[in-house]
């Protein structure tokens, strides 16, 4: 995951809002024009790679995520159906399908939107700061902890947000299912290479600057692995 940042209020966005007042305005109802602005102004907002897996996306394989599930109700409130089109509850993500049958970003989190809101937002820098990678293709926050630890993890209402937002990287995205690992593990053996088993400073700072900027508006695929190795190193 890499710190998504919100674009300023366009005319997209006062559209929305003029949207919702309708008796009808709801996210099902958009118009495919508006669907189509929508995903357009958010893969570029997001540099074209998954809000969650990173992985590079495009308006053909990617869809709209909602932070606060479509369906979501706390207290008996229809949270989920306020903010279908909330600008700032909108993200765009891939198709899930990079593990086969084991689905994994919102396809996988589909299954949890009803009573469990999203811990591990995108949106939020503190989160971003504290989450990491190791060299087996892992992803976990703050500080690593066995799976099978973490699989215990899914009462949420009765732990804290630290153990909320580690279920929902491994358990919620399914963000370890094996290919994100594996590719995760080859493109990190790779950035290795390159950079001499990071003792070559000046290909760090190049390659650091390349994962930190757009080139043509767009992020290099795993821009926080990279990141993340090239800083620590």
């Amino acid at each position: 995951m890499k710190l998504i940042v919100k674009n300023k209020p366009t005319p997209l966005h006062h559209k929305l809002v003029e949207f919702k007042k309708d008796i009808n305005g709801t996210f099902p109802n958009l118009t495919r024009d508006i669907k189509d602005d929508l995903l357009k102004a958010l893969l570029e907002e997001q540099g074209y790679i998954c809000a969650y897996c990173m992985q590079k996306i495009n308006k053909i394989n990617s869809t709209i995520e909602h932070i606060i599930g479509q369906n979501y109700i706390k207290d008996g409130v229809e949270v989920g159906k306020e903010n279908q089109i909330n600008y700032e509850n909108l993200l765009a993500v891939c198709e899930g399908k990079s593990c086969r049958n084991n689905l994994h970003c919102d396809k996988s989190r589909a299954n949890y939107q009803i009573d469990r809101p999203l811990y591990a937002n995108p949106l939020e820098k503190r989160i971003i700061q504290n989450i990491k990678f190791n060299e087996k293709g892992m992803i976990y926050y703050a500080e690593f902890v066995e799976i099978e630890k973490v699989e215990k993890l899914k009462e949420h209402t009765i732990l804290d947000n630290d153990s909320n937002i580690k279920y929902d990287l491994h358990k919620v995205l399914n963000l370890n299912c094996e290919n994100l690992k594996l590719k995760r593990i080859s493109f990190i053996k790779a950035l290795k290479r390159f950079t001499k088993d990071w003792s070559n400073q000046e290909r760090m700072k190049k390659e650091l600057k390349k994962y930190l900027l757009k080139s043509n508006n767009q992020y290099e695929e795993l821009t926080q692995v990279a990141i993340y190795f090239l800083e620590k190193s």
